[in-house]
């Protein structure tokens, strides 16, 4: 982690210093605002405690320091921060940030979220009204743009609208209905029309099948779309959807349809996800996420309607997803992190 930060400011313009005391100085553009970062305990002397070499930056009016800790964070630390500056302990084993003194604003604290995640390119100082921001830190002039899962709100609304046009021709029980509008027929997949295998997606049979799958779209859909970026995200949600129903295809001779194959590849994405950042893996979102998908599957076993088979299909399609946009996208971008 410690590598991967002076990588992504050093890629978007800021100034990397190193001191003789171990320190790793990084400056805007200005010199006026600075990081001070210190892996502990592998850089940290005793002789000079924690107290970062402000004198040799005399310009310097804010500082921020950051103390990568590999082995956790103890109270005897605190105990040897100067007085003045704010400190943010990050530990590397459990995941979580300890600021010290205690901050008015959160705004590095989801930075430090952000960063972990590997989300953001460049941290966000603010750059574009010409007046920078530190580190998220934003005035009442210039708000934080809050994101919005636009991706996930048009999903959302196309299914409700295909559900309203199935209820107004009939009815979405109604087979003959299913068949109209694009549910999974394998005999019909197999004349040619292939094209099932996406339109089923956004077809839901019965009330309680559209509200439970929405609801779990509403859930997991924003968290996605942001860690994913809209059109990953709508990719990954596609493309799960089609492995699915080619799984139920080639397995299963029911008739089927449903949103439950794409979000299960959102699952299997996510998972993914986690998995190849140990510190989020550790906050608890792996095993939340492997709870959820095994108390499904297992649903999926006692209740024959339900069509597992699309189910593991999505959630292989969203892993290996996942995984060709960690090797190949991720790089690219220089956005990458394991840690």
């Amino acid at each position: 982690m410690f590598e991967y930060f002076l990588s992504v400011l050093g890629q978007n313009g800021w100034k990397i210093e190193f001191t003789a005391e171990k320190w790793v100085i990084v400056l805007d553009e200005n010199g006026q605002r600075g990081l001070a970062l210190l892996r502990y305990p592998e850089d940290y002397r005793e002789e000079a405690g924690f107290a970062p070499p402000k004198s040799t930056y005399p310009g310097i009016r804010h500082w921020q320091v950051i103390v990568f800790c590999s082995a956790g964070v103890d109270s005897q630390m605190l105990k040897k921060v100067p007085v003045g500056t704010q400190f943010w302990f990050w530990d590397l084993a459990q995941g979580n940030v300890f600021p010290f003194p205690a901050p008015r604003d959160q705004g590095m604290v989801a930075w430090f979220r952000q960063m972990a995640e590997g989300t953001y390119a460049e941290p966000p100082f603010g750059r574009e009204s010409g007046k920078r921001t530190f580190l998220g830190l934003h005035s009442s002039a210039s708000p934080e743009k809050q994101f919005v899962p636009v991706v996930t709100y048009a999903l959302i609304a196309a299914i409700l609208a295909v559900f309203a046009l199935m209820t107004w021709a009939g009815g979405s029980t109604h087979m003959a209905v299913l068949v109209a509008f694009g549910a999974k027929v394998d005999d019909l997949i197999r004349e040619g029309q292939i094209w099932r295998l996406l339109t089923a997606n956004f077809i839901h049979i019965g009330f309680f099948h559209l509200a439970f799958n929405l609801y779990a779209l509403w859930v997991i859909g924003p968290f996605a779309e942001k860690l994913f970026g809209h059109w990953v995200y709508l990719l990954i949600y596609l493309l799960s959807g089609i492995g699915g129903n080619l799984s139920s295809y080639l397995f299963s001779p029911a008739v089927s349809a449903g949103a439950s194959a794409a979000i299960f590849g959102l699952l299997g994405a996510l998972l993914f996800y986690s998995w190849r950042r140990p510190q989020l893996w550790r906050s608890g979102l792996g095993i939340n996420l492997i709870v959820i998908i095994a108390v499904n599957l297992i649903l999926g076993v006692i209740q024959p309607e339900i069509d597992n088979f699309a189910h593991l299909g999505g959630l292989v399609s969203g892993l290996v997803l996942a995984a060709l946009w960690h090797t190949f996208v991720l790089p690219a971008r220089g956005t990458g992190s394991d840690n």
